[in-house]
């Protein structure tokens, strides 16, 4: 799925295999099984309209998931449609998504829909110093494992507005999500066949004691908002030849305030009402983060960052389970580097992290406690990098959890291949990668990554 709330049909096809789809949803009313699994169709009917259309079923794994999803999208551009009717300074877009998921009802227990209907808005406006956009979606009652078996219907909404100038921008981004979790399988868990994507509205932090507690969007309810701002000082001003930046974000995001309620056609306590701009008394994340970079000549830059986090580490990682409470964090960064020559640099980083959590039942864990960390890193231009970094969780409660995490690594790089053999001791745990998140066993042995890109 793209990076919008909608389900827009165009970039989720690549979760599809390949075939052609003749007559798929007929052949299944039938019962037959052929090898059939999608397609899609483009087609743009004027300029400033995109149409695109798609049926099929999703991979799941290696094989094939039992829903079968028909979808369309219309991505509209106004300025190429009507060229003369905004400000050559001015963009108005907007689209419309459905989709429609058909699954079988297997179920002894439940009479669950087999067809179930979403559809989302879009419209976008931008400026010379200014863009604002906006998107609500709707989906019809889903019953899956993943929202308990609910029959409450699904919606969402996520405004973004930004306003910049010369050296300075300030970004506020909100949504409210209600049980939205789409997949097409209401079985499945995890990361399988996921038809919609909302992304978390709070900073992608890039340095790895800040990663170790990462926010994951609460698919079945959460309301929140992230602010974010930035200012770029002068050159030759008060800070010498080159002005620092510096970036101040805060985000929060809450529960939304649910009362259950019976219905006759439901199983008690499976339906719901919600109060739509009302928070929950139940924060799931607070983070409040500085951020300064300054480069101080043309051979040495440095930056520095402060990170708070309140991270409820029940509802992100363990179902509400009530182990082990909240973690609060206080995290510091220092990085540096400095260029040799115009072939060779050296760049180091050091990490501290003091953390504490409120939970009264304590269970011993590979990560809590304070934590540092140092890295070194050599680079030869264009291609060449040699690192090694260990990361040390000295603040343990648990004599025997106070491990060091030592690792060193040698890449390379060819135009768009990279190859990284690396040896060392991996934490386990959540483990972020450029945004991406995933729980890795604890390890330890030889690692060998190659990618490319064609």
């Amino acid at each position: 799925a793209n990076e919008r709330l909608d389900v827009t049909v165009g970039d989720f096809y690549e979760q599809f295999g390949s075939g052609i789809i003749l007559r798929a949803y007929e052949e299944r009313a039938l019962g037959l099984d052929n090898a059939i699994d999608g397609a899609r169709l483009k087609y743009k009917p004027a300029e400033g309209i995109n149409i695109t259309g798609l049926i099929g079923k999703q991979r799941n794994f290696w094989d094939k998931g039992e829903g079968i999803i028909r979808a369309a999208d219309i991505d509209i551009n106004i300025n190429e449609l009507f060229k003369d009717l905004l400000a050559d300074d001015m963009a108005l877009t907007t689209g419309f998504s459905v989709v429609s998921k058909y699954q079988d009802d297997k179920s002894p227990v439940y009479k669950l829909p087999k067809n179930v209907f979403a559809y989302s808005y879009r419209l976008g406006l931008s400026g010379s110093f200014y863009s604002i956009d906006g998107e609500y979606a709707y989906k019809i009652n889903d019953p899956s494992v993943v929202n308990k078996m609910t029959y409450n219907n699904g919606d969402a909404v996520t405004l973004n507005a930004s306003i910049f100038s010369k050296g300075l921008s300030l970004n506020v981004n909100a949504h409210r999500i209600d049980n939205m979790n789409f997949r097409g399988d209401r079985n499945a868990t995890g990361n399988a066949q996921i038809i919609n994507f909302v992304p978390p509205i709070t900073r992608q932090h890039a340095y790895k004691l800040a990663t170790m507690f990462p926010y994951s969007t609460q698919i079945n309810g959460e309301i929140g908002f992230q602010t974010e701002l930035n200012y770029k000082f002068d050159n030759n001003g008060f800070f010498g030849k080159y002005g620092p930046s510096i970036t101040v974000n805060y985000s929060r995001i809450n529960n939304i305030d649910t009362t259950s309620k019976t219905d006759k056609n439901s199983l008690d306590g499976k339906l719901y009402d919600s109060k739509f701009f009302s928070f929950g008394d139940r924060m799931f994340f607070q983070d409040f983060n500085i951020y300064w970079a300054h480069k101080i000549n043309s051979d040495f830059k440095y930056s520095f960052s402060f990170i708070n986090l309140n991270y409820d580490k029940d509802v992100m990682e363990y179902e509400w389970s009530g182990k082990f409470g909240k973690v609060k964090s206080n995290i510091i960064v220092l990085d540096g580097t400095y260029k040799l020559n115009d072939v060779n640099a050296i760049r180091l980083e050091l990490q501290h992290m003091w953390s504490t959590t409120d939970s009264t039942l304590h269970a011993a864990n590979n990560n809590n406690g304070n934590w540092m960390m140092f890295l070194g890193e050599y680079t030869i231009s264009p291609g060449w990098f040699f690192t090694v970094f260990d990361e040390y969780n000295y603040g343990n409660e648990y004599e025997d959890y106070k491990l060091h995490y030592p690792s060193a690594s040698v890449a390379y790089i060819y135009e768009t291949t990279r190859l990284q053999l690396s040896y060392g001791r991996q934490r386990g745990g959540i483990l972020c990668v450029g945004g991406v998140c995933r729980t890795v066993p604890a390890s330890n042995g030889f690692y060998l990554s190659i990618t490319s890109s064609f």
